[in-house]
């Protein structure tokens, strides 16, 4: 456990200032298309791994599952997991927020790498994805996956929801690093 002034800057992002809104912003976009992408690699290894994109493809254009494209669904995919990148860093800003004007200076650090709060905070965004997808989509656009699999297809997706979020966090401290901010 540390306290500072200076914690209401997350950890992954270096120094002591954090960068503007619109760059957290944007690298929260090209790490949660990371994140999706290295999802991606794991969903495609499970037997009914991709179902979940093609489920959220028929949400919005509301129709089954199994009559959307290969492309509607990769498109859906890299945008939900795009916004859900967004999600989080939207979700830490305003955790920040919170921490300074309740005026909260002490954090626990994790293996001096991450704090308690951002693990928790993807924690939170793996369980959206998961709850989402799992019980509001699937039962409604789900079609023959959703009648013969169901049980099958959320495992699966847990599975990659938490893949997601390990990518996400990883993505997030890595450009970070290398970002010249």
């Amino acid at each position: 456990m540390i306290s500072s002034s200076t914690l209401a800057v997350p950890l992954h992002v270096p120094g002591e200032v954090p960068p503007p809104l619109s760059i957290r912003l944007a690298v929260a976009l090209l790490t949660g298309l990371l994140a999706t992408l290295g999802m991606t690699v794991v969903m495609r290894l499970q037997s009914y791994g991709y179902v979940p994109a093609y489920v959220a493809a028929g949400a919005v254009w509301q129709r089954p599952a199994e009559g959307v494209s290969w492309s509607a669904a990769n498109a859906v995919h890299l945008a939900a997991g795009m916004l859900a990148g967004v999600g989080f860093e939207a979700l830490l800003v305003g955790y920040e927020q919170v921490r300074t004007v309740l005026g909260i200076r002490t954090e626990v650090v994790v293996a001096n790498v991450t704090t308690a709060s951002e693990l928790a905070i993807v924690a939170a965004v793996v369980a959206f994805l998961y709850g989402f997808f799992s019980w509001v989509v699937f039962p409604r656009y789900g079609g023959a996956a959703y009648e013969t699999r169901p049980e099958t297809v959320r495992r699966q997706w847990a599975v990659s929801a938490v893949v997601y979020g390990g990518c996400l966090f990883a993505a997030v401290t890595v450009v970070y690093r290398f970002l010249p901010v």
